[in-house]
């Protein structure tokens, strides 16, 4: 078909008449099933309106027909990345580059694809090849910014996005996705007027309400985040991601109703647990070691690894085959050790959910383990269609995920009590008798004592999130009634000079002046970060959501902590770690005893070399004995199961 023949089929496309233009390119087809161009065509409608695999059969038949045409090279090559084939998506966008060399579009497009199969670096050189050939090209500035932001790339990534907004001012996209780059730099009122204008330039998209929403609850500005999370929602009832980010705001209202909480979580399950799940037959499964799956997106250097590295690594190999599945996008030397740990390690950040179920299933996985609950990047939808006959939720979220599907959540004693814990959980609590969390310190040093004569110095290391009103009040009135101390706050949000401006007029406001506040933002170095534990004499962890990470590495700096103990899982695992340690006194349960309880560590100090001792000594660093615990709940669970199965 020529140009003019083909015009009809463009010019029902540019009306939006999708269905007319796959009727004439259909019809075209029968009286030529040769012409390339029309066949083109047809899976270009296809793949909008979804029909991946139809879609690339016509761009097969297209490149069979006419092999040297890069378009259908290119076309394939996204629909291929739409499918999750990306070393596919790479080989037909390669070709398409050797073509035409001088299209900015398909220099673009391998850009993209490459970043799916997580060689940044890669990208980064296809999207400059893309800018070289034209420059006035923003989307192409844009996925820039993306790749540079996943290589934590921040200052680079912020140049990009402001690069492609000075071609396309009013992209609601762009604007968002700087606010989400200013957000992690902790400028976050800077982020959230960039959310505010790209809802402006148009209010029915969902992500910029979304982002908006993480940077409210960023703020601690819990209420505002969940009204922006509801609009988020209302634009895109199906994404999964928006009601878990709601979810997890809702964790942090200091005087949230438990039975809210639970009823929230368990409509994101009937919202999302559709269709009927899958069936299993363990008869013959081939291996004899229990098989387990971890799936995590934090299998680098984040918080969840501090805990899950250790447990990867000692897993009785004799009885337990471990996969990980990481939808990190490169990794780092954390996730390095880990995959060297895994018997099986699975790089699936480009796979859907239902490819990722799919090859899950395929694994033969025994029991899949959740490591982020309704966190960031989570796959829950995953679980929600039940990928292995047992499912299980540890370390990563505070609360039920909501789910009756997954079987098991692991916890303790201290964080979960019999009792009114399992009201909350659709999962049946798993309590580990040595404590749920094992701790793997990092290899620096202690700093050094602090100066004889040197003021007190309180500290905080945990995310503002965690950092509400009733918080406030109970640290302004330890700072009132120890006159010489000062407090320092150290997270990336105190970068930003309006909460900065905030935090001191809070303190004014209870009487505490600026002079003895130390607000530190993000330290990019991770020695840095533990080295500024020397300037601080006590921690006070937060309330009612308490620090995980933070308390282990205050303690393990030699800090002491001072917790207060409340009603919910979020709220009780500062004293499960520090009942573990052996440093119950340092567990206050009111306001009065929290005072008290870090007055008392001014007044006695413990040396360093004290604090980290009883850590390293207690369960919460002793691998063997929460390993041995958490396998030999693998093994009763199973065991159940299999009796159940017959």
């Amino acid at each position: 078909m020529t140009e003019t023949g083909i015009a009809p089929i463009r010019a029902a496309l540019e009306r939006g008449e999708t269905s007319k233009a796959e009727s004439l390119a259909r019809e075209a087809l029968q009286h030529d099933p040769e012409d390339a161009l029309v066949r083109a065509y047809l899976g270009s409608i296809l793949l909008g309106r979804g029909a991946i695999d139809e879609a690339m059969e016509c761009y097969r038949t297209a490149i069979d027909l006419q092999p040297n045409m890069a378009v259908f090279h290119n076309e394939l090559g996204t629909a291929l990345a739409a499918s999750g084939d990306f070393e596919g998506a790479a080989n037909s966008l390669g070709r398409a580059a050797e073509l035409s060399p001088d299209v900015p579009e398909i220099r673009n497009n391998y850009g993209n694809v490459l970043r799916g199969l997580g060689n940044r670096s890669a990208a980064v050189e296809a999207y400059h090849e893309s800018l070289s050939l034209r420059e006035e090209y923003p989307e192409a500035w844009t996925n820039l910014g993306v790749v540079l932001q996943e290589s934590d790339d921040l200052d680079g990534a912020e140049r990009a996005y402001r690069r492609a907004l000075d071609f396309d001012d009013k992209n609601p996209l762009t604007l968002t996705h700087l606010g989400v780059v200013l957000s992690a730099k902790g400028k976050l009122t800077e982020a959230e007027r960039a959310h505010l204008l790209a809802i402006k330039v148009n209010p029915k998209l969902a992500a910029p309400y979304n982002n908006l929403g993480i940077t409210l609850k960023d703020q601690a500005r819990h209420e505002e985040a969940l009204e922006a999370y509801n609009k988020a929602m209302a634009a895109n009832p199906s994404d999964a991601s928006v009601r878990s980010n709601a979810l997890l705001a809702r964790c942090c209202l200091p005087h949230a109703d438990e039975a809210i909480i639970f009823a929230e979580h368990v409509a994101f399950a009937e919202r999302f647990e559709t269709g009927k799940a899958s069936e299993f037959d363990i008869a013959g499964r081939g291996e004899p070691r229990l098989k387990v799956g971890y799936i995590s997106p934090d299998f680098y250097s984040h918080s969840v690894s501090s805990f899950v590295e250790p447990v990867i690594v000692a897993h009785e190999r004799s009885k337990f085959h471990i996969t990980c599945y990481s939808d990190v996008i490169g990794g780092d030397s954390v996730t390095d050790r880990i995959r060297l740990a895994a018997d099986n390690w699975r790089d699936t950040s480009g796979y859907g959910n239902e490819r990722l179920h799919q090859l899950i299933v395929e694994d033969r996985i025994d029991i899949l383990v959740d490591l982020a609950g309704h966190t960031a990047n989570n796959r829950l939808k995953v679980f929600a269609q039940r990928a292995a006959p047992i499912q299980v939720s540890w370390i990563g979220y505070p609360a039920t995920t909501g789910l009756s599907r997954m079987d098991y959540r692991i916890t303790d004693h201290w964080a979960d009590p019999k009792g009114e814990s399992d009201r909350w959980h659709t999962e049946e609590l798993l309590r580990l008798d040595p404590g749920f969390l094992c701790y793997c310190g990092p290899e620096e040093t202690l700093p050094p004592p602090r100066k004889e004569g040197a003021p007190t110095t309180f500290g905080s290391f945990n995310n503002f999130t965690k950092i509400n009103d009733d918080v406030l009040d109970v640290w302004a009135a330890l700072l009132e009634v120890e006159s010489d101390a000062r407090l320092l706050i150290k997270c990336r949000q105190m970068a930003d000079d309006e909460l900065r401006e905030r935090v001191f007029k809070a303190f004014k406001k209870r009487g505490i002046d600026a002079e003895r506040l130390l607000l530190r933002g993000r330290i990019p170095s991770r020695a840095g970060h533990l080295a500024l534990y020397g300037e601080v004499d006590v921690a006070l962890d937060t309330f009612p959501y308490n620090g995980t990470t933070t308390t282990c590495e205050a303690l393990w700096m030699g800090v002491p902590v001072v917790t207060m103990s409340g009603s919910r899982h979020a709220a009780r695992v500062g004293a499960s770690l520090l009942s573990r340690a052996g440093l119950q006194d340092w567990i206050a349960y009111d306001a009065a005893g929290y005072i008290e309880t870090a007055r008392g560590l001014v007044a006695h100090r413990p040396l360093r070399e004290e604090v980290r001792e009883r850590l390293f000594v207690s369960s919460v660093m002793d691998t063997v004995s929460v390993v041995g615990a958490v396998e030999n709940a693998f093994e009763k669970i199973w065991q159940h199961y299999c009796r159940a199965s017959l």
